[in-house]
């Protein structure tokens, strides 16, 4: 097993129990196939962990555990995915994230799981490798009836693997439904977004859509339409969904039909910016705008501040006077204090006063190891909105 040593020095993050060791910690990156096992040692030779690395990218090494005499076997994947479905058996839900990469001890990987189905993602070469393993846990150890591959990430393509959707197991019907929380969501499973539907917003959408259930919503980046539906569901009279793509707006209007809300939410298939140039201003009560990420690195960071801002500001110009937004970033680049900046400029140029009700996270089957605070990507507000003056 090849041997990586960290150079002198006791601030790397991974002594501390970060599961990350980049390539500038160490004396030298050794020439190793791309996911394939290694020992990490501090300059002094002690044992720092376990896990899988790679030559070629700047995390040359993830690991998988820090116990110097358990080897990193079939046994120890199944047990390490049974573990966490078993950390979520608290949820009161059927459809949660299962494995949730470094949170769970298994960087790379993500399990998301829709009541017998688990759509699975290994987002490194390292997990790649490990896959047969983690097969057999769900399918086998877990009795999880069907299983799908998504391998289509960008973390793959840093790391120079192929983007792949294959079935695991069993026979996933082409379109699942889900009841999330009391709503009957359907989706794409192979043909969806990430995992086919976001399991990061539910506690969000508990604590939040009533203050937005109004005679008029508005649904923004909706894909499927789960915040709309919700808001429909918290009684309010009309929900326009806007996505550009028409297979989210498809869903969305089966999804309508699913519930019998067929006469209260509708699907507008555009973008959002020429959505919002259409719009009079104050003519929602409430509004959610979930974009997706616009900074996908530390170097985009002011640019996509800069996007937010403007998006923002467009959207809480459609809210009436007294009425509510939910703002999201799932940037995790753009940290929490950025974040209220942004919030503040964009209530600003809107012209409109903002009062902060509530803040919201990721839900809790994506939990934030307090080592890796990078973890914690999910922004989300409640706000009010005002005139000036009032």
């Amino acid at each position: 097993m090849t041997e990586l040593r960290l150079r002198p020095g006791r601030k790397h993050r991974v002594l501390h129990g970060h599961p990350w060791v980049f390539s500038n910690q160490l004396v030298e990156v050794p020439s190793i196939e791309p996911g394939a096992e290694v020992t990490v040692r501090a300059h002094d030779c002690s044992f720092v962990g376990r896990g899988y690395g790679h030559p070629n990218t700047l995390i040359s090494a993830r690991l998988l555990t820090r116990d110097e005499d358990q080897p990193v076997d079939e046994a120890f994947v199944r047990g390490a995915v049974a573990r966490s479905f078993g950390r979520r058996s608290w949820i009161d839900r059927t459809s949660w994230r299962a494995v949730h990469g470094e949170a769970d001890g298994l960087p790379g990987l993500v399990i998301d799981r829709f009541d017998d189905l688990a759509v699975l993602a290994a987002n490194t070469a390292g997990m790649e490798r490990l896959r047969p393993w983690i097969e057999a846990a769900v399918r086998d150890d877990l009795g999880i009836a069907h299983g799908l591959w998504k391998c289509d990430g960008r973390g793959r393509q840093l790391e120079g693997l192929p983007e792949t959707v294959d079935v695991g197991w069993g026979e996933p019907a082409a379109v699942a439904a889900i009841d999330d929380d009391g709503v009957q969501v359907g989706f794409e499973v192979m043909g969806g977004q990430k995992t086919g539907l976001f399991l990061d917003m539910w506690e969000n959408r508990r604590r939040m859509v009533r203050a937005l259930a109004g005679p008029r919503t508005l649904d923004l980046y909706s894909y499927v339409g789960q915040w709309g539906l919700h808001m429909a569901a918290a009684g309010a009279g009309e929900v326009v969904c806007v996505d550009r793509s028409a297979g989210a707006i498809a869903q969305v209007r089966a999804n309508a039909e699913r519930n019998g809300w067929s006469d209260r939410v509708t699907g507008t298939e555009a973008s959002v910016d020429e959505f919002l140039r259409t719009v009079p201003d104050a003519s929602f009560d409430g509004v959610v705008c979930d974009p997706p990420s616009f900074i996908r690195s530390r170097k985009q960071s002011s640019q996509g501040m800069k996007a937010y801002r403007t998006l923002f500001a467009h959207a809480l110009r459609k809210v009436r006077p007294g009425g509510h937004a939910v703002l999201a970033s799932c940037s995790h680049h753009l940290w929490e204090d950025r974040f209220a900046d942004v919030v503040k400029e964009a209530g600003k140029w809107a012209k409109r006063r903002l009062t902060v009700v509530m803040k919201g996270g990721q839900s809790p089957c994506h939990p934030v190891p307090l080592a890796v605070p990078e973890a914690r990507y999910l922004k989300c507000w409640l706000v009010r909105v005002d005139t000036l003056g009032t």
